[in-house]
């Protein structure tokens, strides 16, 4: 059953994806767009809800924020600020590489022009390093680390296979090839949650935003990722980690193991990769605790 899944989203990566059909339902009660310039970065679409305790979310890998965090950003009464990162979405676009360092100074830019002195970082997977190399260079901006199914350094073997296949097809992605990848993942997902198949219009228009090259030189990016030799650099910075004990993409061992070299507090979270659209009310709940554990 794996094997054919995967095979399924290996064929998924060059199928034709139609078009979005009409009446497409968004999520609910999303804060309003706001656009915003960064100076010497462009303009950018952000959402931002004002509160004395703001937190920062940075999504995963092929998401934008709205998807990755659609049934969090309500719930967040203390305030919140995301944007897509560069190359994703309605995120910084330019012509360099992704780069994880970049990323991150990304986002400090963006709370320099919104005003905002410190927030608690949540980072999702490909949000993770993100958000660790955020606390590392800009330590002054982060008043609690929050990391979801994400780890110090992306080296099992899946990924030492991955790492060589993917430079050798990144000529490829000049002809927009795998634009389709991340839809055809999360078409499973849809199987398994109710509020994924009702949205499932609006995640087809979001899923397809990032170009398949910025899609492998993320993944690149994140192979070239170890943080461990920084992780005493964070000693003294409130910090959980919500370890995603199914999780199928970032093995819960390397979660975990993050947990112990950040002394970080942990919260178990009984799912996979995709628990944030698949079990939205778990995720919520789960990343609310992890919240409160960083700001209590």
């Amino acid at each position: 059953m794996g094997a054919q899944a995967d095979l399924r989203r290996g064929l998924g990566f060059v199928r034709p994806l139609g078009r979005v059909g009409a009446g497409m339902i968004e999520p609910a009660d999303l804060p309003p767009p706001r656009i915003v310039d960064l100076p010497g970065r462009g303009r950018v679409t952000a959402r931002v809800v004002e509160g004395p305790a703001p937190v920062l979310l940075l999504h995963g890998w092929t998401l934008t924020a709205d998807v990755n965090f659609c049934h969090l950003m309500p719930r967040l009464p203390g305030g919140m600020v995301a944007m897509d990162h560069h190359g994703h979405g309605r995120g910084p676009q330019r012509d360099e590489r992704f780069r994880i360092e970049d990323s991150a100074d990304d986002h400090v830019a963006l709370l320099d022009a919104l005003g905002i002195d410190k927030v608690i970082v949540l980072g999702y997977s490909l949000g993770g390093p993100i958000g660790l190399e955020l606390a590392r260079r800009h330590p002054d901006r982060v008043a609690g680390l929050v990391l979801q199914a994400t780890a110090m350094r992306f080296d099992s073997v899946v990924d030492k296979i991955t790492k060589p296949l993917l430079r050798a097809v990144r000529p490829l992605t000049r002809y927009d090839v795998g634009r389709s990848l991340p839809l055809r993942f999360f078409n499973d997902t849809r199987n398994r949650s109710s509020e994924t198949k009702l949205l499932w219009q609006w995640l087809r228009r979001e899923l397809v935003q990032c170009h398949p090259r910025v899609l492998v030189d993320v993944m690149l990016a994140e192979y070239d990722f170890d943080f461990r030799p920084h992780a005493a650099a964070l000693a003294g910075v409130p910090t959980s980690v919500v370890v995603t004990t199914k999780d199928s993409a970032v093995p819960p061992r390397d979660q975990r193991d993050m947990a112990d070299r950040l002394g970080a507090d942990v919260v178990l979270l009984e799912d996979d990769h995709d628990v944030f659209l698949a079990a939205p009310k778990a995720y919520v709940a789960a990343s609310l605790e992890a919240i409160a554990r960083v700001t209590t």
